[in-house]
């Protein structure tokens, strides 16, 4: 649902709640002393809503917050259940991909994605990468196609060494970007002496016949 239209609905429920309240207690002091704890709730939940941000830093179930494009997507695959572990390797994960390549997210070269690996529109995804529980996987995307990734597994073995953990995703990280350099460099080659190749091909002068190659 578009946020903009949670915030109405959520406004429209909270005025609609004041109304009923107004008129209980009207016509029904009993009925209105059953209502005021509900309408203070939803006030609360509203209040503390806006104190956060407002409904935009709130998470839209269904919704990619990232569009993926090429380049590198450093990937965080969760579940439904999130315990403290899981919530440790994506804070972690986060922290290492936007103070070490911070340069790299704003030119668009590396994505920060979190999925719910549980959720029927990521099965796909899930099942390509093989995923059975919470863990980080990289990306590697070309002209809109995968071409390459690598499934971390070992962050659960180094959460608890954070400085280990940051390491492993940092050389697991520039490895990829490395590869991806290669393949870049590769391809302009290859470009090359095509162009090479063509330009090299003698060409004929007016009666046809080949001029020689300079």
């Amino acid at each position: 649902m578009d946020l903009q239209k949670t915030l109405s609905i959520c406004l429209i429920s909270f005025f609609a709640a004041t109304v009923v309240v107004l008129i209980a207690r009207a016509f029904d002091s009993q009925a209105a002393s059953r209502l005021e704890p509900q309408l203070t709730r939803i006030a609360d939940e509203l209040e503390a809503i806006r104190a956060s941000g407002g409904f935009a830093s709130i998470p839209v179930d269904g919704v990619d917050k990232v569009a993926v494009r090429d380049g590198l997507v450093v990937y965080y695959f969760y579940s439904n259940t999130r315990c403290t572990t899981c919530r440790a390797i994506e804070a972690q994960t986060e922290e290492t991909v936007r103070s070490d390549f911070a340069e790299e997210l704003r030119s668009g070269k590396v994505t920060w994605k979190t999925l719910n690996y549980e959720q029927d529109r990521n099965a796909d995804l899930a099942s390509q990468f093989e995923i059975i529980m919470p863990v980080v996987v990289l990306a590697r995307f070309e002209n809109g196609a995968m071409v390459d990734w690598s499934r971390l597994d070992q962050v659960w073995g180094l959460v608890s060494d954070k400085p280990a953990f940051a390491e492993m995703i940092r050389d697991a990280v520039n490895k990829m970007l490395s590869e991806s350099q290669n393949s870049d460099s590769e391809t302009a080659e290859s470009e090359t002496k095509e162009s090479q190749d063509l330009d090299s091909i003698p060409l004929p002068d007016s009666n046809g016949i080949p001029l020689p190659t300079p």
